[in-house]
């Protein structure tokens, strides 16, 4: 091991006999942690040539480290390793890290105990956890606690330690720390993030000699507090927010982080060590509502016991003392809201048999329930401490049984009997079938957030008031639930109108809006589809194509009615959807001056239909027709009409004509050349039947005949 090489160094603290980080030619290191790996090659610096370097923490991967600037990694003081040892092997750090998903509902498996305890009942080994050993006071220094909000703190233990030195940990803790992907910070802190990931508990050391009036009083937070945390950052605070408190101010955010004026430091000798637990939904509103996150609150929000506060204070007081000195010299402060019962629950063997649907000895299941931690009697079962949150019933206990047993060793059997009628919500079948309907048309659906932002808003002249504020939005763009699916459909249409010419986009998503102040905001399913391209005529008619297919496809037909008042609509390219005498939508071109507020440059044609409103209208009846026996006969129509004149006008007017007449269908409209100004010329298909006969030429002509006459009386029509 070892070779003699020259590296030039520009590290401020480099001195002979040190032990350091050393990284040859071909290594990649992350120049002062910063930017891309790079490759070290030979180089020559100011003349001499170097053949490596010498490394800071940072540079090979240890950004948590702490490390002032041009500092070089002194190893000295961590290994006695021989130079030119592997920096893993020196450190130790050739370690195995489990990255293990532990479910919400089990915070008591999110820490080192927890998961010896759940590996044990598995059958890996036996479980041995110790708990720590409390320690007397040396002296009798009175420690003042208080709690105000009981409700939210069932319980808070504190102890006073002084005569601590405060410094940098030994290896061994930095490098579980590290491991564990935490920053060390000195031996005082780093125990109690140590304790957190052993125990579940989470802890704060206060510096005794800034706490205002040497007491500490459990509150809500005053109008206008404000408190600097440990991230260096200020939150202000309201009157929801449970804090920690001196006598003049909050030095801690309960649940969620300490204050940075009383967090402990090098010239820290005395200690108030705090262990305790708060009310979950409290801790969840407060961290979100200030974007203020930590391994502590994630751990609170889910719910602690209050019996699990007096191990870890023991165990990180024990840790404080061997690695940084001093004594205990007060009494434990205890301070809770009532005396702790432990949970209770019958327990019969044959009944967990029955729901399991295997036989599993009751001496095997009292194994499996003593393993993880619970007392078994005769017919009752009791629930450890740590499992109190999450253990809410008798039948609770069945899946511990069945779980550690194996659910691979349940056999897959057919269940037997009468299938349950299950009455399906019938808007979530008309949606099931609305999406395939949409798909089967040949449009793309399409995916969007369910927030929107005032600006978005604004541009759509959708009044604010008449919006559902979030009290907590993901972010400062998304503060609106949409009352719109226009508002995404839009934004969609924005980003995809250069990359396709033209599309046909749906989307089938819930709104949210007032429906009177001060009551609850009403939430109803629509249907958005959007169609878009250069040809304005085209995409309408494609767009009433989609809808009128769809209605089919669901059982229901709706009218287009003029008059659409919605302003973000072109007035003469849009109507309401009628279906019976109820509107059940729109229909109409974004008018130009919103289609430019968001950045649209192409014609564009949306249908918004409501389906809690459509839903009552439609029939699923299917009825049969026979396949005619006689053949149809097909006549063309084209005419020219006043612009005004609608498609569904002419339709309706034909159908009534003759009973001959089976379907009208639509071919082509044209104004321009060889046109009179304020007129169009529109061809329709005709298709006659009879169902006891073949039409003859006469008669088909004679209906047509009618249909012409009709037409010009009625619309002033000029046969062409």
């Amino acid at each position: 091991i070892g070779r003699a090489v020259e590296i030039v160094c520009g590290g401020s603290n480099l001195a002979v006999g040190q032990k350091v980080l050393v990284a040859l030619p071909g290594s990649k290191v992350r120049w002062h942690g910063e930017g891309d790996l790079i490759e070290l090659k030979e180089t020559e610096i100011r003349g001499v040539k170097s053949f490596g370097m010498i490394c800071a923490p940072s540079e090979v991967g240890f950004e948590k480290l702490q490390q002032e600037e041009r500092m070089i990694w002194d190893l000295s003081e961590f290994t006695d390793a021989k130079a030119g040892t592997p920096i893993a092997k020196a450190l130790d750090l050739d370690d195995t890290i489990f990255d293990i998903e532990v479910t919400t509902n089990r915070p008591d498996a999110m820490c080192i105990v927890g998961l010896a305890r759940e590996a044990g009942a598995a059958g890996a080994g036996k479980f041995d956890a110790k708990m720590a050993k409390p320690i007397k006071a040396a002296g009798m220094s009175l420690l003042h606690v208080a709690v105000e909000a009981k409700d939210l703190c069932p319980r808070y233990q504190a102890v006073r330690i002084e005569g601590v030195k405060v410094g940098p940990s030994p290896w061994w803790l930095q490098q579980r720390l590290l491991l564990s992907g935490h920053r060390p910070i000195n031996n005082v802190v780093d125990v109690t993030n140590y304790v957190l990931h052993e125990l579940g508990q989470p802890l704060h050391a206060f510096d005794a000699d800034k706490l205002e009036g040497q007491k500490i009083l459990v509150r809500k937070a005053k109008k206008g507090e404000s408190i600097e945390a440990l991230d260096g950052n200020t939150y202000e605070l309201d009157s929801s927010m449970l804090v920690i408190a001196d006598a003049k101010r909050p030095v801690a955010v309960a649940g969620v982080m300490g204050g940075q004026p009383t967090g402990t430091t090098e010239s820290t000798t005395r200690i108030i060590l705090e262990s305790a637990t708060f009310e979950q939904v409290s801790v969840r509103k407060t961290a979100r509502a200030l974007n203020l996150h930590s391994d502590s609150s994630a751990l609170f929000e889910k719910g602690l016991s209050t019996e699990s506060t007096t191990n870890a204070l023991w165990r990180a007081a024990e840790l404080i003392m061997e690695l940084s000195g001093g004594n205990i010299v007060s009494e434990v402060a205890d301070v809770r809201q009532e005396k702790y019962k432990a949970l209770t629950f019958p327990y019969d063997p044959a009944r967990v048999n029955k729901l399991i649907g295997i036989d599993v000895a009751a001496k095997q299941q009292h194994r499996i329930l003593e393993r993880l931690g619970f007392e078994v009697g005769k017919t009752s079962v009791t629930v450890p401490y740590w499992r109190d949150h999450d253990i809410e019933a008798s039948v609770d206990l069945v899946e511990e049984v069945v779980r550690i047993y194996g659910y691979a060793n349940v056999p897959a059997v057919l269940p037997q009997g009468e299938l349950p009628i299950h009455a399906e919500d019938p808007l979530l079948v008309l949606e099931r079938h609305a999406k395939e309907a949409m798909k089967g048309i040949g449009c793309t659906e399409i995916y969007n957030y369910s927030f929107a932002s005032e600006d978005e808003l604004n541009k759509l002249d959708i009044p604010l008031a008449s919006a559902v504020k979030l009290a907590n939005p993901l972010s400062a763009e998304w503060t609106y639930m949409r009352p719109t699916l226009l508002l995404s459909t839009l934004k969609t249409v924005e980003e995809n109108q250069h990359r396709f010419d033209a599309a046909e986009l749906f989307e089938l998503a819930a709104v949210h809006a007032w429906d009177k102040v001060g009551e609850l905001p009403i939430e109803q399913k629509h249907l958005m589809v959007a169609v878009y391209g250069t040809d304005g005529a085209h995409v309408f008619r494609r767009a009433k194509g989609v809808m009128d297919r769809l209605l089919h496809e669901l059982g229901g037909e709706a009218e287009v009615a003029r008059g659409s008042d919605v302003p973000y609509l072109h007035p003469g390219r849009s109507g309401f959807l009628v279906v019976g005498e109820s509107v059940v939508g729109v229909i109409g071109e974004i008018a130009p001056e919103y289609a430019e507020r968001f950045g649209i440059d192409t014609r564009l044609t949306i249908v918004d239909l409501n389906l809690d409103c459509l839903l009552p209208l439609l029939s699923r009846t299917k009825k049969y027709h026979p396949i005619p026996t006689f053949q149809d006969t097909v006549r063309d129509v084209s005419f020219v009409v006043a612009e005004r004149t609608t498609y569904a006008e002419i339709v309706a007017a034909m159908q009534e004509v003759d009973p001959l007449i089976e379907d009208v269908s639509f071919l082509d409209v044209y104004q321009g050349k060889g046109i009179e100004l304020g007129k169009k010329s529109m061809a329709f298909r005709l298709t006659l039947r009879a169902e006891d006969r073949t039409l003859s030429s006469e008669e088909a002509d004679g209906v047509i005949k009618k249909v012409t006459e009709m037409l010009q009386k009625k619309f002033s029509a000029t046969i062409r």
